[in-house]
């Protein structure tokens, strides 16, 4: 088996049951902000005054003027922008109206334009959709290869009607003035260590840096506050100062503090934690990123004190972050005043997070008291000094509400459901040993019950050790349950409905620890009961390939293949079928059903030396059914690799990581792929 194989490929969907006006630049001929940043002509000037004579006879009370005040600014297209915008706000409700119908009518004759058809397709779904889910739509723009959504997020940014939108788009432009982060790997100093910041920037070919004309160009002559955020971090990228970030910083706070619909939580954080992140790309500034960052927990718990109850969600997500930038001290700050406050109510979440954050400090027996403690729902008392009270645990430690009760054998359901619940955080977080304590917990005396609890604890325990290479562990997890599925037929009846395939896959682990230890023979025997067990378990055909093999052997092994690849390109087609008739309101699962038969197939495909361009090609038609699955990426950028195509494996292998960062196949393979792509970028020939 090989170091980077993705851990179940073919079940991902079933075992996850279980458990604008924006598209153009300001300058209407500007079609790509990469061809047209340095090139791109000025606006033409416009006579302001005569401008603001059209828009106040939007509200005249003649007919045939508000027409012609209307046919006039619509003329003036984006050279009337801005002032058609602050028209939004008149007092006049009529002229306010029709500003507000001018903005919404030409986004739509600018949307379908010279621009791709992705990024007119997203815009078009952003107007039409309620502000709760505008986000969504800004983030896509975003998230578009070639910079394609950029002159869309520009738009947004200085002439959307909405100030609040217009502050979302600005900070995903904001975001590109990171430092180059790789998702799991810029936490992961034995990791981050392997890549070279210049050579991650080379292969990502980023044209980030050319952006700053085109996005200082469409800012021009806007009054948002979003454009005057753009117009100052692309002006001065470089030293980034604090001082006018801070000012903007207080006028979102007092903002806050009016409710004013112009901002909202979310924002006011994001904003603070990208200033902090700028001060961080230099060492020196470390303490006054602290210091800017501290105001977040504050503002959280502002926002939310009078509720009762303060936004763990909020909370926990900014101790997360606060870990990622190499800032714990925050995460203790933040326990420290959120224990006074809430003594007995803080999530284990927030308790690993907190063990977590001394772990980053070179402080392990801290840490481990403190997850022993999250792990036994006692409550952590932490001292001014960041030390625990006492160098021992204490056996009067007050227990936590349902926390379990010593001499008391029964456990609800509630309470494995929530153990199970947090180790899969914990697991997202790249927290894995302290996810499988939480695991073995809910195991404790029935590790061969044929419970739910019991069988999804099992499945996330041993998938856990399996992608850290434990795979004689994994296999141990699972044998006790295998005794009991294998010898009693009712107790089989009772499981097999879940389809977690716990018993072919204790015989994968099982396969592929003798296949490490060299046992050849014993593990191509545990890869054939596997395949027996589930036939679908391309994992093991693969396991099985790697394998030295006679010529009987390897006749044996390609008649299961050439089986269960005729199964599921029979199952593909019936699918795709289905798919063109089924009723609209069926089509996203059958999509998901079909992406992930046919990342199974373009995965066992690519891992056996088969048909590797048969294999790219289901493995992209997988993906454009369902990009947010980060093991449909990793296939996909296998198969790149495959084809010898190393630098766009490395890139698809960052999306993949963006969707998982702390699942360490990806992490292993990512590393691999930059390997790969690194050696061809030092191969290129040189332009001279």
């Amino acid at each position: 088996m090989t170091e980077v194989q993705a851990p179940f490929k073919r079940k991902i969907a079933r075992a996850r049951l279980a458990l604008l006006l924006f598209l153009l630049p300001v300058c209407p001929w500007t079609l790509s902000p990469q061809a047209n940043a340095q090139s791109a002509p000025s606006a033409p000037s416009i006579d302001q005054e005569e401008v603001q004579g059209w828009i106040v006879k939007l509200g005249s009370e003649s007919y045939s003027e508000r027409i012609e005040a209307q046919r006039r600014l619509e003329a003036l297209g984006t050279l009337a922008l801005a002032q058609i915008r602050q028209a939004t706000r008149n007092d006049d409700p009529q002229i306010a109206s029709q500003a507000r119908f001018l903005l919404q009518s030409n986004q739509l004759r600018w949307t379908w334009n010279n621009n791709p058809f992705e990024t007119r397709k997203i815009v078009e779904a952003y107007q039409l959709a309620p502000p709760e889910t505008k986000r969504r739509h800004i983030k896509e723009l975003n998230a578009l290869d070639n910079n394609h959504g950029v002159a869309a997020l520009c738009r947004i940014s200085c002439y959307d009607s909405s100030e609040l939108h217009s502050k979302l788009a600005a900070l995903e432009l904001l975001g590109r003035l990171n430092q180059r982060r790789i998702p799991g790997i810029a936490s992961s100093p034995t990791l981050y260590a392997q890549l070279d910041p210049n050579t991650v920037q080379a292969l990502l070919d980023s044209p980030d840096q050319d952006l700053a004309p085109f996005i200082l160009q469409s800012t021009h002559g806007a009054s948002s506050q979003a454009s005057q955020w753009l117009a100052l971090a692309f002006s001065h990228p470089e030293p980034f100062t604090a001082l006018p970030w801070k000012k903007l910083l207080e006028t979102e706070e007092k903002l806050l503090e009016d409710s004013s619909a112009e901002t909202r939580l979310d924002v006011s954080v994001e904003l603070t934690r990208w200033v902090s992140e700028q001060l961080l790309k230099n060492p020196q500034n470390r303490a006054e990123a602290l210091q800017i960052a501290r105001r977040i927990p504050p503002a959280i718990l502002a926002g939310q004190i009078h509720q009762g109850q303060p936004d763990l969600d909020a909370l926990i997500e900014f101790a997360q972050w606060a870990i990622e930038a190499q800032l714990p001290e925050l995460v203790q700050e933040q326990y420290l005043e959120l224990h006074k406050l809430f003594p007995n109510t803080l999530p284990p979440i927030l308790h690993y997070l907190l063990a977590e954050s001394f772990a980053r400090q070179d402080q392990p027996q801290i840490a481990q008291r403190i997850a022993q403690d999250a792990l036994d729902r006692k409550s952590i008392a932490l001292n001014p000094d960041l030390t625990l009270p006492s160098e021992s645990p204490s056996g009067d430690t007050p227990l936590l509400p349902n926390a379990p009760q010593k001499g008391i054998q029964f456990r609800s359901l509630n309470a494995d459901s929530q153990r199970l619940e947090l180790a899969q955080r914990l697991i997202e977080l790249g927290l894995q040993d302290w996810a499988q304590l939480e695991l073995r917990r809910v195991l404790e005396g029935k590790e061969d019950s044929p419970e739910t609890a019991t069988l999804l604890a099992l499945h996330h325990l041993s998938s856990s050790l399996h992608d850290q290479l434990r795979d004689d562990q994994a296999a141990e997890s699972l044998e006790k349950w295998v005794g009991r599925y294998e010898t009693e037929k009712l107790f089989r009846m009772q499981v097999d409905e879940f389809q977690l395939d716990l018993a072919s896959n204790y015989y994968l682990y099982r396969a592929n620890d003798r296949a490490k230890k060299g046992n050849t023979d014993q593990a191509r025997e545990d890869y054939f009961q596997s395949i027996h067990l589930a036939s679908d378990n391309v994992d093991a055909l693969i396991g099985l390939a790697q394998l030295p093999e006679s010529p009987e052997q390897k006749r044996r092994r390609l008649a299961d293949q050439e089986q269960t690849v005729g199964a599921l390109r029979n199952e593909i087609e019936g699918m795709d079928r289905d798919l063109r008739l089924a009723n609209p309101m069926f089509q996203a699962m059958e999509k998901k059903r079909l992406a992930n038969s046919l990342n199974t197939l373009a995965w066992l495909l690519i891992n056996t030396d088969a048909d590797k361009q048969e294999a790219l090609m289901l493995s992209r038609k997988s993906c454009s059914l369902a990009p947010e699955q980060s093991a449909y990426q990793d296939t996909l950028a296998h198969c790149l690799e495959k084809n010898g195509k190393n630098r766009e494996a490395f890139r698809t292998q960052i999306k993949a990581l963006s969707l998982e960062p702390n699942q360490l196949s990806l992490q292993r393979a990512l590393v691999r792929f930059y390997q790969l792509a690194a050696k061809d970028l030092n191969n290129e020939p040189q332009i001279p």
